[in-house]
């Protein structure tokens, strides 16, 4: 029985990894790399040196443009340790970059938020963000008249 799951769930896993088209529009761009064997997200870092005024935001450069493949979304979302090594983290929480944001100057931009009382400085090649392809798929929209549902409360129902 599990030697036929593991059969089965081999062909849902793939075998290669995809092939990631990027173009470098500054030579201090840093290469998209998964740094680990397990990592699920790879780093993306700064291009220039920057500081951030106390409780502030700032748009910074990537220097990268990346080819997000057909019916996947990059997500980009901060690194964990922002906050409590750098002071920083993403001011709109995530950014959702689609397929078809891969012009030859569609620059991939962060902005950043500076979440202490202290300027913050940042360095060029300086990791501050992670991207991760997802795949998607695309909603088809069919207006109701009454949805055949249980009202469950509203916002914050489930729970205190």
């Amino acid at each position: 029985m599990w030697t036929v799951f593991l059969a089965s769930l081999k062909t849902l896993l793939p075998l290669e990894r995809m092939k990631i088209k990027f173009k470098k529009l500054h030579p201090l761009a840093v290469t998209p790399e998964y740094k680990t064997a397990g990592a699920a997200a790879f780093d993306i870092g700064l291009i220039e040196d920057i500081k951030i005024s106390p409780r502030s935001f700032l748009k910074v450069r990537t220097g990268l443009v990346i080819a997000t493949p057909e019916n996947h979304v990059l997500i980009l979302a901060s690194r964990s340790s922002n906050p409590v090594k750098k002071g920083i983290d993403f001011a709109n929480s995530i950014g959702v970059i689609d397929s078809d944001y891969c012009g030859p100057n569609d620059e991939l931009f962060l902005i950043l938020e500076n979440i202490t009382d202290e300027i913050v400085e940042l360095r060029a090649g300086d990791r501050v963000a992670q991207g991760m392809f997802i795949p998607v798929t695309r909603g088809e929209f069919e207006e109701m008249d009454i949805i055949e549902s249980t009202d469950r409360g509203g916002h914050g129902s489930t729970g205190n």
